[in-house]
């Protein structure tokens, strides 16, 4: 019987290791094109090597953040999107001696594989620390697989689908998530210090690679600190100094958030995306649905491909799991990870955090990415919860090693890159050579422009080779001009003020999800004239010089504004045109816009609100015939009002509900002969225009016009607070980007690069960074080294 059992543990191991080793071979040969060193195709992937490119130029000046001029006609770069991902690729860049997009490409391969082994590691440390090895590379290997195996809704956030489409950081980060959960448990178990400082390394490098993930990895600590609150009441002072060291090395991803988050544009995909992404595939749909567009029955063909696919095993893991879950979760090894899976099916289907808090953006699909890996772990355990050796069960090993081989089967045919509808994974080999052509004759016709030209593309929401937002990305950038879009996680609110006047040219176009939407104010006001081009001077007044496009619309728009927009290079379908300026407009100095509660309380306008009013402001002026600027007065010119009064033509006052004083300031401007006007908000905001309209008209009467050139002052950048200049001061202006404020004492205004970034910040920050990695390291070596390997085990 001994010599019976010994051959089937002897048979078990040998699949067991034989599949684990089958299945590792077969990684580099399914994913061969990460190797090819060529660019890839993606959604986001494009844009994020460009990212790679810009922090290499960055490193090398020895900062880790600062200003870009590629995006949104400049952008502080890395201020908002933590840099780690792009130190890694660099660092590969430097190692191998290959360029960027090579370097890129293996950093995917490297977080697939980093992915993998976090998964078995967790599960391991968490669930299947008591089997015996062969037992615990066939579960690990079933719970990698399910997951690498999701084809969900198309989405890019989840598993091998979203890193193909561009979210590989936010998977880097739950790859490190993972690490880190378990040496915070080993040190539990061990009471062994270089656990706790490998915890703190790892710590550390979430926070400089991915802020939501962050975030969510901050939830998973809590509940674990929950979970094993007693351990942690004793360990207090050991802990409290790895919090302090943890804060102390994150200090400047925490400033930058606590001090610049206003400027971004808040991305919130909880309107855009469903909340909730499909676990049964939906290539299998696809499939019936192709069918039964052949006339053929949905549902029948639904059936025979989910069966036949091997994707039946999905409904099977949602049934064991509904059926298990109650004995997970009041199991002492599973019920952190049974806890973590129901708070982050809560968040995959809710995002009223986002309103609750408004700077915390919970973008659904990636938090179901977390409950997706631990809905992976779990099944596994659900497969070895109902087979052993007991009674009414079924054979343990035949069973997981079956349901094993389908996974591979599964994982082998599956193609997440064709289901991504992208002809292949490498850019070229996707695009035929007609479309090649047309792309490089498109950038030469674009490197012709002149040098600084800040060029709008037309985004369509397609993946197609010109569909895709972010196929502009790489190609305006390779063309040498300055793009006035880009990703929006280093977003500034510009970003949102082009998706909302974008309404009134091409409503075709893709927007990206933002929780601020004043389409309805801007449209509202628009009745009179809705063909008037507002769009066009919106873009003129925010340095925008070009236009490119190709959509039916587009060139619809066109012809609709013959007078406005002049074509000066076709590459068919593809026009560039040149925005001329409305010739009807007159021209005046800009306008301060002071919030009364400035004057009674000192409290500044908010970025938010004063873009708001700004732009309904300015629908207003162009309808009565005025191009101007419009710029936030704070309370440093307020100060010295006397000194700014004449580079300004008028002066308007917004007030709530007519605060104290507030007439009394405006009479007092008027009686200095300085043009005022009071206007509450919510006039602004009512449908009936002819209050403001009337307030205006006698406002501008006492302006006077000047050449259209003297508004020339206005930056084609971002606004950010941080930005310098020695020539004069950096207003906020209407479209959310700096205007040159030289008043007649500090002289005039000159040409050329005139703001800058402090470095320190920069430099800081990528100190913060390497001092962290520094720990990761350590904590590493001092795990791995027999000499230090004595313990206190519990």
């Amino acid at each position: 019987m001994d010599l019976l059992l010994s051959r089937r543990v002897l048979w078990a191991k040998s699949f067991a290791y034989g599949l684990g080793s089958l299945v590792l071979l077969s990684l580099p040969i399914k994913f061969w094109y990460l190797f090819s060193g060529q660019t890839l195709s993606g959604w986001d992937t494009p844009g994020h090597i460009v990212l790679a490119k810009e922090f290499a130029k960055l490193i090398q000046t020895g900062s880790a953040a600062g200003w870009s001029d590629v995006w949104f006609g400049g952008f502080p770069i890395f201020y908002f999107y933590p840099p780690f991902y792009y130190l890694f690729v660099y660092s590969l860049h430097l190692l191998l001696s290959i360029n960027i997009e090579s370097a890129f490409s293996i950093s995917v391969f490297i977080t697939i594989l980093l992915l993998f082994t976090a998964i078995y590691s967790f599960a391991k440390q968490f669930l299947w620390s008591i089997y015996p090895k062969y037992v615990r590379v066939i579960l690990g290997l079933s719970s990698v697989l399910f997951y690498f195996n999701y084809a969900g809704e198309g989405l890019q956030g989840t598993s091998i689908v979203g890193i193909v489409e561009g979210t590989v950081i936010s998977s880097f980060a739950h790859s490190l998530i993972l690490f880190a959960l378990v040496s915070l448990d080993k040190y539990r178990k061990k009471i062994y210090i270089p656990y706790l400082v490998l915890f703190v390394g790892l710590t550390s490098i979430i926070f400089y690679t991915h802020l939501l993930s962050s975030v969510f990895y901050s939830l998973m600590l809590l509940i674990y600190c929950f979970e094993y609150r007693h351990f942690f009441f004793q360990n207090i002072k050991v802990f409290s100094f790895a919090l302090l060291s943890v804060l102390f090395l994150i200090s400047p991803v925490v400033y930058n958030y606590v001090c610049f988050s206003e400027y971004t544009s808040g991305v919130f995909y909880g309107y855009s995306y469903p909340p909730l992404l499909s676990i049964l595939g939906k290539d299998v749909y696809d499939s019936a649905l192709r069918a039964y567009s052949n006339g053929e029955n949905l549902t029948l063909v639904y059936i025979v491909e989910l069966f036949s696919s091997g994707r039946w095993l999905s409904l099977a893991a949602i049934a064991l799991l509904i059926f298990h879950f109650r004995k997970f979760h009041s199991s002492p090894r599973s019920k952190f990870i049974s806890t973590i899976l129901l708070v982050f099916f809560w968040l995959s289907l809710d995002y009223s955090l986002g309103y609750i808090f408004p700077n915390l953006k919970i973008h659904n699909y990636r938090a179901f990415d977390c409950f997706f890996i631990s809905f992976s772990i779990l099944f596994s355990l659900s497969i070895r919860t109902i087979a052993g050796n007991g009674k009414n069960r079924l054979p343990f090993f035949p069973t997981i090693f079956i349901v094993l081989m389908i996974e591979f089967y599964i994982f082998i045919n599956f193609n997440p890159t064709k289901y991504q509808e992208y002809r292949s994974p490498i850019w070229h080999s996707a695009r035929s050579s007609e479309e090649l052509k047309l792309y490089q004759k498109l950038a030469d016709r674009l490197s012709s422009l002149p040098k600084g030209t800040l060029v709008q593309p037309e985004i369509i929401r397609s993946k197609s080779m010109f569909g895709t937002p972010h196929f502009w990305l790489p190609l305006l950038y390779e063309a040498g001009v300055r793009n006035n879009l880009g990703l929006t996680v280093e977003s500034s609110y510009y970003s949102t003020l082009v998706f909302n006047w974008q309404e009134f040219g091409f409503a075709n176009s893709f927007r990206w999800g933002t929780d601020v939407d004043w389409r309805e104010n801007l449209i509202l006001h628009a009745k009179r004239n809705p063909d008037s081009g507002y769009y066009l001077d919106f873009l003129l007044r925010s340095g925008v010089t070009h236009l490119v496009g190709y959509s039916p619309q587009f060139h619809e728009y066109i012809d609709l504004h013959k007078q406005r927009l002049e074509i000066i290079g076709s590459e068919y379908p593809f026009f560039i045109t040149k925005i001329l300026p409305n010739a009807n407009l007159k021209s005046i100095k800009p306008i301060g816009l002071i919030h009364t509660e400035l004057l009674n309380s000192q409290s500044e306008y908010r970025y938010r609100d004063f873009l708001k009013i700004s732009n309904l402001l300015q629908m207003y002026l162009v309808n009565l015939g005025y191009h101007t600027k419009v710029l936030k007065i704070t309370k440093k010119q307020l100060d010295q009002f006397e000194t700014i009064v004449p580079s300004f033509s008028a002066f308007i006052l917004i007030s709530k509900e007519g605060g104290l004083g507030d007439e009394s300031w405006n009479q007092n401007l008027k009686s200095k002969k300085i043009p005022s006007a009071i206007i509450r908000e919510s006039q602004l905001l009512l449908d009936n225009q002819s209050l403001p309209i009337q307030t205006l008209s006698e406002l501008l009467e006492s302006t006077i016009e000047i050449p259209k050139s003297a508004l020339s002052q206005s930056m084609p950048q971002s606004y950010f607070e941080e930005r310098k200049s020695d020539l004069g001061e950096l207003l906020l202006d209407d479209t959310g980007k700096e205007y040159l404020f030289v008043t007649e004492e500090n002289g005039k205004y000159s040409d050329g690069m005139f703001a800058s970034l402090p470095s320190l910040t920069g430099k800081i920050y990528l100190w913060g960074m390497i001092i962290s990695f520094v720990f990761l390291l350590s904590g590493v070596f001092l795990t791995k080294i027999p000499y230090f390997s004595f313990s206190k085990t519990k």
